[in-house]
């Protein structure tokens, strides 16, 4: 069922409960009303019975007339009934019921009584006089009453029908207008393919639901658009990397197998074979730690990390090396508790992530020295990595990154561009945040944000 047909229908059904709940009240009310009107009728026909046998000694002629005139005008079926002090039938003959002594001792008790007899309605009363104590009951049908709830009735189930018609047919035309802007999107997307992730979809300017999905589906498009053109440039990069050892080998056992050879020969064919076979591996074995790298953290896996005292490992670890770096550590802005530059992480991930980034500080600066710069605020911990090497490009700020991309400045280093790639995984793994500025020629500064109580 589409949106619209169900959207219409509930609708339809909320208004129908609506209706159904305020008729019905109607109806009830009208009930009580015509009950009551009738009621009071039927006092008032007992007080002109009352005043016809009991008052005729004590009004005027012309007074007496009136009454005598309006006790005339009947009710349909009406019957009268007066019972003087010892619950006795008096004044008139022929009746029609033969009330019981209790429900006599109940009128005088309330001096008016309401009550039903059948499909009929009666009401008595207490009528002190000078001649006595009297009770008067008097019951008829309400026949009119009842005809006008009935008709009420019919009145309110034609119009509850013909008010769900109209609450269809007008909640089908309203849903069908407010869903036209999801109608649209979806015109627009069955237009984008693989091949034009480049269009966007029409966004419209009420600033409603409709337009932020609108928004959040560019949105989406984009970052498509994106990861596609990272799997293209990444499916290039590899291709590149893989073919030129690859096209190595094959030369070689071609030339090779041109002709007979001596011992060296093939002694030094099999010494290529081999440096190209070990490159092949290391970008193979790259590419799987990067597939390793997705692993989920969790608190079996990862402990308390002092980012402070890594560093100073990360140093020592340099000033060992051959020919060794020089790499320079500052603290700022440091905080009374230690336990404060403490994060929840794995430690040999962290390590890998922040070593691929110093050795391609001093592998990119021709050794020179690298600083490392520990900052503490009260959002979190900053950790800035610079050097003074050969700079990255603006138009490949984005792209180092990804896997297998090296920038057109990197390609006389050895490397295979997959370093970059896993300590990006590794730091958003550990809810760090990396960025890079650089100046061509002049240096790069890598700055990770560590966020205070980051969560896995």
């Amino acid at each position: 069922m589409k949106i619209r047909h169900r959207l219409s229908l509930q609708f339809t059904l909320i208004s129908g409960i609506i209706l159904t709940i305020v008729f019905v009240l109607i109806y009830l009310l009208s009930a009580q009303y015509v009950q009551n009107s009738f009621y009071k009728l039927l006092q008032m026909r007992a007080l002109v019975t009352a005043q016809v046998y009991l008052e005729k000694d004590e009004l005027t002629k012309k007074k007496f007339l009136e009454i005598e005139k309006s006790y005339r005008e009947r009710i349909p079926d009406e019957s009268s009934n007066i019972y003087d002090a010892h619950n006795q039938p008096v004044f008139i003959e022929k009746t029609k019921y033969n009330w019981p002594v209790s429900m006599l001792e109940t009128i005088r008790h309330r001096e008016v009584y309401r009550f039903r007899f059948g499909d009929e309605s009666g009401l008595g009363i207490y009528y002190p006089d000078n001649q006595g104590d009297f009770v008067v009951i008097v019951t008829a049908r309400n026949t009119m009453g009842v005809q006008q709830l009935q008709f009420l009735m019919w009145i309110l189930i034609i119009m509850f029908f013909i008010a769900l018609l109209i609450t269809f047919v007008m909640g089908q035309w309203y849903a069908t207008r407010a869903l036209e802007p999801i109608k649209s999107i979806n015109r627009q997307v069955k237009n984008i393919r693989s091949n034009n992730l480049h269009m966007r979809v029409q966004q419209g300017r009420n600033k409603d639901e409709i337009d932020e999905l609108a928004t959040n589906f560019n949105s989406l498009l984009q970052h498509m658009e994106q990861a596609f053109d990272m799997q293209r440039s990444f499916v290039s990069n590899a291709s590149h990397e893989l073919r030129t050892p690859l096209t190595t080998l094959i030369g070689e056992i071609e030339v090779t197998l041109h002709k007979e050879r001596n011992k060296e020969e093939y002694i030094q064919t099999l010494g290529t074979l081999l440096g190209e076979s070990e490159k092949l591996k290391i970008i193979t074995d790259g590419l799987l730690q990067l597939t390793r790298v997705d692993a989920v953290l969790t608190d079996a896996n990862t402990e308390l990390i002092r980012l402070d005292e890594l560093l100073w490992e990360i140093q020592e670890f340099w000033r060992h090396k051959t020919p060794a770096g020089r790499l320079h550590v500052k603290l700022s802005n440091m905080p009374e508790d230690a336990a404060q530059l403490c994060i929840r992480g794995n430690r040999p991930l962290l390590m890998l992530a922040l070593q691929n980034i110093v050795r391609n500080a001093f592998k990119f600066s021709y050794n020179r020295d690298v600083s490392c710069h520990l900052m503490y605020n009260k959002s979190g911990t900053t950790l800035s990595i610079s050097d003074h090497g050969i700079g990255i490009a603006g138009t490949d700020l984005e792209k180092i990154f990804m896997p297998l991309y090296r920038a057109d400045n990197a390609h006389t280093f050895d490397g295979y561009g997959i370093g970059l790639s896993m300590t990006q995984k590794i730091l958003q793994l550990h809810k760090a945040a990396i960025t890079v500025s650089s100046v061509l020629g002049q240096g790069t500064t890598f700055n990770i944000f560590f966020p205070h109580n980051g969560k896995f």
